[in-house]
């Protein structure tokens, strides 16, 4: 799942980069629907902003993080919001 592959590359760095408001918002929807569906899939709403913060600031991954906020932000169904790659 994305927010995996986010929290690695957020260790891999070692540094926290300043959180933009799009990271706290698809963040907190992925939050929302981890919590509402009962998944049993880890999540940490600080690390996810975090790691999401730390791809948006590197350009290879930006467009990245542009496709997957628009898949959030785009679902309706927190499972189909879950599914966002």
């Amino acid at each position: 799942m994305w927010f995996r592959v986010l929290v690695v590359l957020l260790f891999a760095c070692g540094c926290v980069q300043p959180r933009s408001a799009r990271c706290k918002q698809v963040c907190a929807r992925e939050y929302e629907c981890v919590t509402s569906t009962n998944s049993s899939i880890p999540f940490d709403e600080k690390e996810c902003i975090a790691a999401c913060a730390v791809l948006e600031a590197d350009q290879d991954n930006l467009a990245k993080v542009q496709k997957h906020a628009e898949c959030v932000t785009k679902k309706t169904a927190c499972s189909d919001v879950l599914d966002c790659q």
